[in-house]
């Protein structure tokens, strides 16, 4: 059976000044030990689409809302949950393999930025949910 690793918030911080405001990751410190960031996409999305609608059997991501405001529902075998973003939330969320991602856009060009510890490759894509059941059932 799969040892299948929950989703959790990643808490960070935002400082201010007149001009801005400044919102700094540091790999060693703001995301979980095992995680090293292999690639990075931005990502817009559109009011009346979804995107992602998948799951991945190695990468490991770190959604983190740039614009806008995300909705994203993650499933997993005993795990089903919504998560609300925005840059208000002052929160990320880690998604580990082997849980079905689908984010939602509450507004056209909402966007957010997605850290992978994984190089990109189709093959450990699960894009079918009937397949991603059968696999976390095992």
């Amino acid at each position: 059976m799969k040892k299948i690793k929950k989703p959790f918030l990643i808490k960070y911080s935002t400082f201010p000044e007149f001009n801005g405001n400044l919102i700094p990751f540091y790999t060693n410190k703001s995301f979980p030990k095992k995680f090293k960031l292999k690639r990075f996409f931005i990502l817009y999305g559109k009011k009346k689409y979804f995107r992602a609608d998948h799951a991945h059997s190695k990468c490991s991501q770190i959604i983190i809302p740039l614009s806008g405001e995300i909705l994203i529902k993650i499933v997993s075998k005993n795990y089903k949950k919504k998560f609300k973003l925005n840059t208000k939330s002052k929160a990320a969320i880690y998604v580990p393999p082997y849980n079905w991602i689908t984010i939602y856009f509450k507004n056209n060009n909402d966007s957010l930025l997605t850290l992978c510890n994984y190089k990109y490759d189709k093959k450990e894509y699960i894009s079918h949910f009937s397949k991603f059941k059968k696999i976390i059932l095992k």
